[in-house]
């Protein structure tokens, strides 16, 4: 499956997108796709391994690039300096995010969650043992180096989160983090902590008894905003003003949001209620009232918004057989989808700058950059294709003229 009906207002990069900086534009140059596979729950055994993949929006192509032998799932990736940070199942995997090689690799059992501030990776952490048991640490939120991936250092239970981490989110320097005892089942809490990356301080504010267990969490406008599984029979939504210390939870559903998709755009949280078939809105500063963004969806496991152009990527998966990406724009209207693998619960939107763009033609254009199949810049007398860069901010790729 592989349907695409986007239409371009095209300009085209001269040889200066290669090298060079001037009057630099942004455009999502590529998506990178975790899928996690699945496994048969019983026996153990893998039935489909976890694998990278990556979606050229201008080619409308999709591949696989790596497979990830050892990892049952995978809960987060990012990008920085053109690397792709990826946590996978007690595994920090670092990424060449062009060549796709993988450059190292680090335990980290029970990494969940990650965000990145002055050369360091702060992830948190939970898991279960053996027996399917929480699994105790000693710190729930550890650091590694961004480059090397060694272990820096960790906030031990006495003097951070008790209780097992999940989202994780930095305002200038200060990290937010959901503390929810997810693992520990019928004991969840729902908390969320501040560590403060200059004086090492940290502090908690109870989110109330129906914002238990927060998956979610992002940051808008200097507030922190958390989507709360509770007990896994409704869903609340909690909004805490730092500087106030102000805390807001409502319940928004006696359904649960489960593992579905949600995503912050701006100041407006889109989400999805389990068995509701759309795809809800509301904004931070009236976190109660809400409206309908997308009607008769399916249900998203994963989801990104395209920072340049807004465009919705959706994932959709019976978590067994297929996955596949949905893509649309700021309205909701479908533009296209493509197959990926099964369960793709982690997108990640790879957007760089273009440093030159002239106007052109489009039936008169001769200049083209040699690329390969997946828009790697190849030797210059290859045969190759027109890299088009939309004025929306999309990339396009076309036979050489």
């Amino acid at each position: 499956m592989l349907k695409m009906t986007y239409r371009f207002a095209c300009v085209i990069l001269t040889a200066a997108f290669f090298g060079g900086s001037m009057n630099a534009q942004s455009y999502l140059h590529q998506v990178f796709v975790l899928n996690e596979g699945w496994s048969n729950w019983q026996t153990g055994e893998m039935m489909e391994p976890a694998t990278l993949g990556v979606y050229d929006p201008g080619l409308q192509s999709y591949a696989v690039v790596d497979t990830l032998e050892d990892a049952g799932f995978v809960s987060d990736a990012f990008l920085l300096n053109e690397r792709l940070y990826v946590a996978a199942d007690g595994q920090l995997l670092m990424y060449d995010a062009n060549s796709f090689a993988l450059l190292a690799s680090t335990e980290a059992t029970g990494i969940r969650r990650m965000a990145h501030a002055e050369g360091l990776i702060y992830i948190t952490r939970g898991d279960v043992d053996e027996t399917g048991m929480n699994l105790s640490f000693d710190a729930y939120l550890q650091w590694f180096d961004a480059e090397t991936l060694l272990l820096e250092g960790e906030l031990q239970v006495n003097a951070g989160p008790q209780y097992a981490t999940e989202g994780i989110v930095l305002i200038e320097n200060q990290l937010f983090i959901g503390v929810n005892n997810a693992f520990d089942w019928g004991n969840e809490v729902g908390k969320i902590g501040r560590f403060d990356l200059n004086t090492e301080a940290y502090q908690e504010w109870d989110l109330g008894e129906e914002g238990k267990n927060p998956n979610h969490l992002f940051a808008s406008g200097g507030q922190i905003l958390s989507v709360n599984n509770r007990d896994y029979g409704s869903t609340s939504i909690s909004v805490l003003n730092p500087p106030s210390e102000s805390v807001e939870t409502v319940l928004v559903s006696d359904a649960n949001a489960g593992c579905l998709a949600a995503m912050m755009d701006g100041e407006t949280l889109k989400y999805q209620i389990t068995g509701e078939g759309q795809v809800r809105q509301s904004l931070i500063s009236s976190p109660a009232a809400s409206t309908v963004w997308l009607e008769d969806s399916p249900a998203y496991y994963g989801v990104i918004i395209d920072p340049v152009s807004g465009d919705w990527y959706g994932s959709v998966t019976d978590y067994s057989t297929y996955g596949y990406i949905e893509i649309r724009d700021t309205e909701g209207a479908l533009q296209g989808e493509f197959d990926c693998g099964v369960s793709p619960g982690v997108l990640c939107a790879d957007v760089r700058n273009i440093s030159q763009v002239t106007d052109i033609d489009f039936d008169r254009t001769s200049f083209g950059a040699p690329i390969d199949a997946i828009g790697r810049k190849t030797h210059a007398s290859a045969n190759g294709f027109e890299m088009i860069i939309g004025a929306d901010g999309k990339k396009a790729v076309r036979a050489r003229q």
